[in-house]
């Protein structure tokens, strides 16, 4: 009886030590990442209550006085709940949204999946012509480059084609036409993570603009293209300024035709040259046709028709094909580096396969995600998940169905060590290599982060000791502080779960 007394007191004593920091620095500035109390040596229940002291403590912080918030912490190998507070809220995820996409891309494509780019046509003859047009038809590979056109058109060359006497037929369809998700901001401009969206794209629906000084204050500015093609115009209205003065560039596009007009304005000192800027394209389709047709013309492939939208019909003859790398690796840059453009371009391709028709005619992109959620035990409305890359704030899930997404890739042996490669690893790499980077904390979280004005999320795994692993979900929206302060909350919490390790 006297050893379970002591044991209670030292326990109530640690708890209020721990909370101590947090409560006498006050406001927002209580916080300190470097600073971790000892977990007790005892046993898990007494550690699952020092847990939960210690959380309770930091999200009881001013930072989140009238924001929305949930938590929700569960055994990595058991299941079993450690930590939940506003574990059922629905909030917006942003980019942790992309964990649902990276569960149905897992279980609907495979971890070897590779994406298709296809030329077809018909036949050629004893001379290398091919008599009718020649169908580019992509498949959602969202990692095709210029360089996979190039090899495309080498592979045709080698197979003997020299000239094509119809047109150069450009085919999309295995996607929709919408380029945007739904409720992404349409004022976002050119920018590349919002590049739009198609299943014929390449390099990311983006190029590069390298802009240069001038040899004297009062030059034109020199602007390159990367990828250089007829596809672009530029406008150059830029002037190099004076040594000192501060660089103040205006980069933009605008379709025009069957291509796109940059144009570049403003000043550019010496001293602040080269200047780089990239910037995505309006017509993805079109870009990469003109890349296509540009590399065919270097291989001395003659097409004597323009270029043309549409489909292939069916029963033409695979006449060259570029493969992508595999999806697990594809995974890699979509998770680690908080990808869009790869999210969106994965979640159009596993809907693709189960457009269901609505009374408007637009396809209904829910029933995967709807399956998979209800395999899991989450009924209509119970989530909204809209796109792929979470820009949409329509997004609504819980700190519960992302952990119980995570979990059900975890149990499986097979794809556990594909997710795991996937995500940033703390002070490490990716989203996550310049936070939890102090000793004890380093490279023992793999989480998916997520980020909009008002919203952060942080969304993976912790590695206690003695094996000991934990799933977690964090979930913030509405808050008015600034981002890097909710940042340091949320590490702050994975390491206190790998300091008591309950």
């Amino acid at each position: 009886m006297l050893k379970a007394i002591y044991r209670i007191l030292a326990f109530a004593l640690l708890s209020g030590l721990a909370a101590l920091p947090a409560g006498c620095a006050g406001g927002r500035h209580r916080i300190r990442p470097d600073v971790l109390a000892p977990a007790p040596a005892d046993s898990s229940a007494l550690r699952m209550e020092l847990l939960a002291a210690r959380l309770d403590s930091l999200v009881s912080d001013t930072l989140l006085a009238q924001a929305q918030y949930g938590v929700y912490i569960v055994d990595a190998w058991t299941g079993r709940p450690v930590y939940a507070r506003n574990f059922q809220q629905l909030l917006v995820p942003a980019s942790a949204n992309k964990l649902f996409v990276t569960a149905l891309a897992l279980r609907r494509l495979g971890p070897q999946h590779r994406f298709t780019t296809a030329v077809l046509g018909d036949s050629l003859d004893a001379r290398g012509r091919l008599r009718g047009n020649l169908y580019l038809a992509g498949s959602g590979d969202p990692s095709l480059t210029t360089a996979g056109l190039e090899e495309l058109a080498f592979r045709l060359k080698s197979a003997g084609l020299e000239r094509v006497a119809g047109k150069l037929v450009l085919d999309p369809g295995a996607f929709d036409t919408s380029k945007y998700g739904p409720g992404w901001m349409w004022d976002e401009g050119p920018y590349a993570y919002n590049a739009p969206i198609s299943a014929l794209s390449v390099n990311r629906n983006t190029f590069e603009i390298g802009i240069s000084a001038g040899p004297r204050p009062g030059d034109g500015l020199k602007v390159s293209l990367r990828p250089s093609s007829a596809y672009f115009k530029v406008e150059n209205q830029g002037v190099t300024a004076f040594p000192g003065v501060k660089r103040s560039l205006k980069v933009n596009r605008k379709q025009e035709g069957e291509g796109e007009t940059v144009s570049v304005s403003g000043v550019l000192p010496p001293e602040d040259s080269p200047h780089y800027a990239v910037r995505s394209v309006a017509d993805p389709v079109r870009y990469c046709g003109s890349l296509f047709r540009e590399a065919l013309r270097r291989q001395g492939i003659v097409v004597a028709g323009g270029t043309a939208v549409g489909r292939a019909p069916e029963g033409l003859a695979c006449l060259a094909a570029a493969r992508s790398k595999p999806l697990h690796s594809i995974l890699q840059d979509l998770n680690k580096d908080s990808d869009n453009f790869t999210a969106e371009m994965l979640y159009r391709a596993i809907m693709a396969g189960d457009r269901i028709p609505r009374g408007n005619g637009a396809p209904d992109h829910s029933e995967p995600m709807e399956a998979m959620m209800a395999g899991l035990g989450f009924g209509p409305g119970s989530h909204r998940i809209v796109d792929g890359s979470g820009l949409s704030r329509y997004n609504l899930c819980s700190p519960q169905q992302l952990v119980a997404v995570l979990m059900d890739l975890h149990r499986d042996e097979l794809i556990r060590p594909e997710l795991l490669a996937s995500l940033p690893i703390a002070g490490a790499d990716g989203t996550l290599g310049s936070r939890m980077n102090g000793e004890g904390v380093q490279n023992r979280s793999r989480a998916k982060t997520g980020t909009m004005t008002g919203v952060s999320s942080l969304a993976g795994f912790a590695f206690g000791s003695g094996g000991r692993r934990y799933c977690f979900a964090m979930m913030f929206n509405n808050y008015t502080a600034g981002a890097p302060a909710i940042r340091t909350l949320q590490d702050r919490m994975v390491a206190e779960l790998i300091a008591v390790s309950p």
